[in-house]
């Protein structure tokens, strides 16, 4: 094992720190009472910035391997497995950084997440619509192979409250899979939630709180989140469809008949949006939530495709007295309705909707060979869009009967709460490519992609952790230290270690590097 000849590249003086690690085993003895306050923050410091990347032997014949698309440690940190384009998956020892073993033909399209269940199997996802399981001690053939999304798989998630599986996909469904109980033919799963525009999703820790990122600028949580009742609580609910309604300062009551969802006395599953960002997003790519659940991290393109932004927006439950003013009212519109010209028993509508449902998805042929992990060049043919009475015009018995009972939700529409609170630019290089962001498992730093290398945020200067500096306005995040250069394409993923200082990164051209502290 050879170390780097570059360094990495120090931001001005705001790394520098005093710390003597001789004096930090000199004062182990005393205990805690032998430490002054702040003195972790100084180790986090010292620590994170002197990550350093080292060399080790390279992949074999790794030039079939196209970009490493997602990293996943094993809950022990002992195992890293990575998901490849190449339709590979390959396992690595940790402690020497060495290929210990690889799945050729993990599936018959590119992989594109890895999650650890236990400490002995994982699930991988793919662009060819399927999840497979896996037992680490043999992979010669996949324990289970799960099919029910119609599209792109891109998130892989465990629920320890529910003891299930969560996976979400481009066609717009998540789905909850109960992995102890399955038919003759497949694993039973539940279509827990479905929605247009749909990108990423991730739960807590505590699976207390699901987060949406959708390709319309804005993320979803879910708060109290109940994966039983989740179907039925958010039945016929179109998030893009109040988006709408939001943003062009109109009113339907086909929206608002679902203010309620957005209480904050609502007990469970209630929603709430997150639109504020540091820049016109649109596509909001990448999502990673804080080890502790205070916040999120997102990555996000603009319209143009030519800005590119790293933002934290907290997601913890506030005090019911922020929502108060939380809403507006909006004065319909109604038109003037015309002597009708069809029977009178054919509903009007009055209002596109983008919406599709899952069957029309399923029922819609598309080419595999031409699928790739290019999100936005690669737009997919969709079927025709269905069309909603917006209730302005019509005669609509359920929502009538509705507004009779509570008339000031007719014209009442719910608006957002800022929760950013910290940001930065990227570099906008890698077109069309999903940059996997990542926490450390303290929470204290963000390692985001940064072309050929990577960076490390933090929350302030002195590498504190965010409860300890919360600010009142959003604050750029500070740039610890950059590793520039050390592939030879752009990075599109990273991970650090859950029990070591231990970092590791891919790129689109196959390699994957490793980085600790050298102090």
């Amino acid at each position: 094992m050879s170390s780097c000849n570059s360094a990495p590249k120090r931001v001005g003086n705001k790394v520098k720190c005093n710390l003597s690690f001789f004096d930090t085993i000199r004062k182990r003895p005393i205990g805690p009472s032998g430490y002054q306050i702040g003195y972790d923050d100084l180790v986090a410091l010292k620590l994170y910035s002197n990550f350093y990347h080292y060399e080790i032997d390279k992949l074999e014949h790794d030039s079939h391997y196209g970009g490493i698309f997602n990293l996943e440690f094993s809950l022990d940190g002992k195992l890293l497995v990575a998901a490849c384009e190449g339709k590979q998956v390959l396992l690595f020892d940790a402690a020497n950084q060495k290929q210990i073993n690889s799945v050729d033909s993990a599936h018959q399209n590119c992989v594109n997440c890895v999650r650890f269940l236990n400490d002995k199997h994982f699930a991988t996802c793919s662009d060819d619509t399927s999840i497979k399981i896996w037992d680490i001690r043999k992979l010669k053939s996949c324990l289970r192979t799960l099919h029910g999304h119609s599209n792109w798989v891109k998130n892989i998630e465990w629920s320890e409250k529910d003891n299930v599986m969560v996976t979400s996909a481009f066609d717009g469904s998540i789905y909850a899979w109960n992995l102890k109980s399955h038919s003759e033919n497949n694993m039973l799963y539940d279509k827990v939630f479905l929605m247009n525009g749909l990108m990423r999703m991730k739960l807590t820790e505590d699976g207390s709180k699901m987060v949406i990122a959708t390709t319309n600028g804005y993320m979803i949580i879910i708060h109290d989140l109940n994966l039983a009742t989740l179907a039925t609580d958010l039945r016929s609910f179109k998030p893009s469809l109040y988006r709408l309604m939001q943003i062009s300062d109109q009113c339907y009551p086909v929206a608002t008949i679902y203010n309620y969802l957005f209480s904050p006395t609502r007990k469970r599953n209630r929603i709430e949006f997150i639109d504020d960002f540091p820049n016109e997003a649109e596509v909001i790519s990448s999502l990673q939530i804080h080890p502790h659940g205070w916040s999120v991290v997102s990555r996000n393109i603009n319209g143009e495709e030519n800005e590119e932004w790293t933002s934290v927006h907290d997601i913890q439950s506030r005090d019911p007295s922020d929502y108060e003013n939380s809403f507006m009212y909006i004065e319909e519109d109604i038109p003037d309705e015309p002597e009708p010209e069809e029977p009178p028993n054919q509903r009007p509508t009055d209002l596109w909707l983008g919406y599709i449902s899952l069957d029309e998805y399923s029922n819609h042929n598309r080419d595999p060979s031409q699928v790739s992990q290019n999100i936005w060049e690669n737009n997919f043919q969709l079927p025709a869009m269905g069309i909603l009475n917006s209730g302005l015009i019509g005669v609509n018995a359920s929502y009538n009967a509705y507004f009779q009972q509570h008339p000031e939700q007719r014209n009442k529409v719910i608006t957002n709460l800022p929760r950013m609170t910290h940001f930065i630019k990227e570099k906008n290089v890698g077109k069309g490519y999903i940059k996997e962001l990542c926490f450390s498992s303290d929470g204290r730093i963000i390692c985001s992609p940064f072309n050929r290398g990577v960076r490390l945020l933090a929350f302030n200067n002195q590498c504190q952790e965010l409860s300890m500096c919360v600010p009142d306005n959003p604050q750029q995040l500070k740039t610890i230290v950059e590793m520039n250069d050390y592939h030879k394409d752009i990075v599109v993923s990273c991970k650090f270690s859950p029990t070591h200082y231990q970092l590791v990164s891919g790129c689109l051209g196959s390699e994957i590097k490793w980085y600790q502290p050298v102090v």
